[in-house]
């Protein structure tokens, strides 16, 4: 599957060998997407997993999602058995894989820029390793 702005990750589930880490997870979990749910005027679309977690992305991200009414983003359709959405008529494609990445890469960027950093004189075990 493909993506107009994603188009390097939003690969379907392969089976075997070569599979990426989510794409085992997903394999391994289960995991597929239940429903979803654009939301324009919040530039939100929320991704519900089987699982009861929901994925959270962007609608402005997606350069055919962000220029949809709110009539076109509501025909999506499941596709590969809750893996992908489909949006037919904007020639859209997105994956759960997609979403898992995104959604794990914001998380850790979200810790990273939420550690206070050292005082300035104190000194840190980072320093002390240095030594």
């Amino acid at each position: 599957m493909s993506s107009s702005k994603r188009g390097n990750g939003t690969s379907a589930v392969r089976a075997g060998k070569g599979m990426d880490v989510i794409e085992a997870m997903i394999l391994r979990e289960g995991l597929r997407i239940a429903d979803v749910h654009p939301y324009k005027d919040l530039d939100l679309l929320a991704i519900i997993l089987n699982s009861g977690d929901v994925l959270q992305a962007r609608l402005s991200d997606f350069e055919r999602l962000k220029k949809a009414t709110d009539a076109q983003l509501k025909k999506w359709r499941l596709i590969g058995g809750g893996i992908g959405i489909n949006w037919d008529t904007l020639d859209e494609d997105l994956s759960l894989r997609g979403f898992i990445r995104d959604s794990a890469q914001q998380e850790a960027l979200r810790r990273i820029t939420a550690r206070k950093p050292a005082t300035k004189g104190k000194r840190t075990s980072a320093d002390a390793r240095a030594k």
